[in-house]
């Protein structure tokens, strides 16, 4: 037994010189950690001595250490990435706010300029319209004069050829009315009964103009002017009142108490002012007549 012993003993003091021999290097980092653990039952007192980081907790230090100076290194790493990522953000939200903007003043200018670019196109539009409306009724006003003109242009034209047959006839043309002189003598009666078969009636005048063409005419000539119906009330053959009349000097005065009953008037070239030439006489007297219808 005290050869087992002593084997033990050698082997570690190998085993010793050993460690000596490997912790030489590191000798003021590093001490060697003996353990004593005596045997009472035998006696002997073994001598143990290990190093610290070949145990299992000084593995589990190491890795515990290494792995929080991985995550440091991974937290630095994130931090140094994430404050990267806020400030290209940062640049990105600043550049797009300027950008924005940059937008928005020049839509709110070109907006501006569209408005009143709108509002001068409105105003120029209202103009056009307020023009086109003026040239439209002018127009329409030019085409309801070509017309009436076109229409009296009718009438003209038919007047003129009315007036160019009937001056072949022996008609004189005044004032829109036409006059035939008679080439003969009849009575009053007799006369207009002429004058009807050629669509006209006895002359009636209405103006002075009228009264001092009849005038010239030359012809001492019925008229169509009588108070046969109502003594003292003279009517045309239209059935109308005399209002002006042009009466020589003295008259009507029914022929004077001798003749009496002159019912029929005349016009009177021999008088000196062609306004007072009219003379009333007996309806059964014969003179010249003149016609007259408008044409």
């Amino acid at each position: 037994m005290s050869e087992g012993v002593n084997e033990i003993s050698d082997r570690f003091e190998d085993d010793e010189s050993d460690a000596t021999k490997n912790t030489d290097i590191d000798d003021q980092n590093y001490s060697n950690v003996r353990a004593f653990k005596s045997s009472p039952r035998d006696g002997v007192v073994v001598s143990v001595h290990v190093q610290w980081w070949k145990r299992p907790s000084g593995v589990a230090v190491l890795c515990l250490g290494l792995l929080c100076v991985l995550l440091l290194a991974g937290i630095i790493g994130l931090s140094v990435y994430y404050n990267r990522v806020i400030k290209d953000s940062e640049d990105k939200r600043n550049n797009l706010f300027q950008s924005f903007s940059l937008f928005k003043i020049n839509a709110t200018e070109e907006r501006d300029q569209l408005q009143t670019r709108y509002n001068n196109l409105t105003k120029e539009r209202d103009q056009i319209q307020t023009r086109y409306n003026n040239l439209t009724k002018e127009r329409d006003q030019i085409q309801t004069r070509y017309n009436i003109l076109t229409t009296e242009k009718g009438h003209i034209q038919a007047k003129l050829f009315v007036i160019e047959q009937h001056c072949q006839e022996g008609w004189r043309y005044f004032d829109s009315s036409l006059y035939f002189l008679s080439t003969e003598k009849k009575t009053w009666k007799q006369s207009r009964e002429d004058c009807k078969g050629r669509g006209a009636d006895l002359v009636i005048i209405n103006s002075r103009e009228e009264q001092t063409f009849v005038f010239n005419l030359h012809l001492r000539a019925w008229i169509g002017l009588t108070d046969s119906v109502t003594e003292g009330t003279w009517k045309w053959v239209d059935g109308t009142t005399l209002t002006t009349g042009y009466w020589g000097k003295g008259q009507p005065d029914n022929g004077g108490p001798l003749l009496g009953q002159e019912d029929c008037v005349e016009i009177y070239y021999g008088q000196a002012d062609p306004v007072q030439t009219w003379n009333d006489d007996k309806c059964g007297s014969n003179h010249d007549w003149i016609c007259e219808k408008e044409v």
